[in-house]
């Protein structure tokens, strides 16, 4: 039985697929539209453009008695506690917790994803935009949501390399995909299996002096970028192509915002990365040190799941 999650911005979540209790059946928009244009030369046709239409996911959500109007009730505060992200697995049964939420490796805090990270888990982002109620009937309490999506669905990996003598630190035992360690030096790769170009922060662990990272698919060169400046040691540089606008900042090992590096980037560079279908290879290098922690946090979407 697939299942669905909702988490508030706050990161607080709500079960909508318990039997007996709050269940959310009858979903559409789980596909893709696309808004196209056409030019008819003689008999054939030219595709001018194509972009994804923003999808709204709707179903009815069921509560049951005895106290169906009073979870309803914390239901509907829920919702309006927005943005939220949509946890969808369509096949497991039941969303997938790693239990780990941040780990530390020689007193360092590391950027790590949410605890729901998982290969089975889907994500989007959106708000409920709509809630319509009706009086119940019997023994439950029937409403239809619509939730507006403002990303598509993309599932969450997560890439390390701590570089320098942190490889020979203590590792944590992570459910996959979670990868700590290991590799060539001051590199990470990510393996895409969406032909979708994906959002990823890309996390330089200093100290790093003037950094410059490159990516490479399939062993091709495809962007670059650079950073004048000094990251502190235990500080990270993060460059994010997964919120809008695109930024490029530096934050303490507390996740702390120290300062925006992106007016010290180098403007003759690509800067940001968009991952693509296959072998994403990132690597970093810096004008002083020679091993360099780097970290990949990556969406790789999708247009339908």
């Amino acid at each position: 039985m697939r299942t669905f999650l909702l988490i508030d911005k706050n990161g607080e979540t709500y079960d909508i697929t318990v039997k007996k209790s709050t269940f959310f059946y009858g979903v559409t928009g789980l596909g893709y539209e696309k808004e196209t244009e056409f030019q008819r030369i003689k008999e054939r046709y030219a595709l001018l453009r194509k972009n994804f239409t923003q999808q709204k996911i709707v179903g009815t959500v069921r509560f049951w008695q005895p106290d169906a109007e009073t979870a309803y009730f914390n239901f509907a505060q829920f919702c309006q506690n927005s943005p939220l992200k949509m946890i969808y697995n369509p096949q497991s049964g039941s969303i997938i917790s790693s239990g780990v939420e941040t780990a530390y490796v020689d007193g360092t805090t590391l950027y790590l994803p949410s605890k729901y990270l998982s290969y089975n888990n889907y994500y989007r982002d959106g708000y409920i935009t709509k809630i319509e109620k009706s009086d119940g009937v019997g023994d439950s309490l029937t409403v239809t949501i619509e939730f507006t999506a403002t990303t598509p669905w993309y599932k969450q990996i997560s890439q390390y390399n701590l570089g320098g003598d942190s490889q020979g630190s203590k590792k944590y035992d992570y459910k996959y995909p979670y990868n700590y360690g290991g590799g060539v030096t001051n590199t990470v790769s990510v393996d895409s299996d969406s032909r979708q170009l994906s959002p990823v922060k890309v996390v330089i662990i200093g100290k790093a002096t003037n950094p410059s990272w490159s990516h490479y698919v399939n062993g091709v060169l495809v962007s670059s970028g650079k950073v004048n400046g000094t990251v502190l040691p235990g500080h990270r540089l993060v460059i994010d192509t997964t919120s809008i606008p695109y930024s490029i900042k530096e934050f303490d090992m507390y996740g702390n915002f120290v300062a925006d590096m992106y007016q010290q980037s180098d403007f003759e560079t690509e800067r940001f990365v968009r991952l693509q279908y296959g072998t994403n290879m990132i690597s970093v290098s810096s004008e002083e040190e020679n091993e360099i922690g780097i970290g990949v946090e990556a969406q790789i979407e999708y247009a339908t799941v």
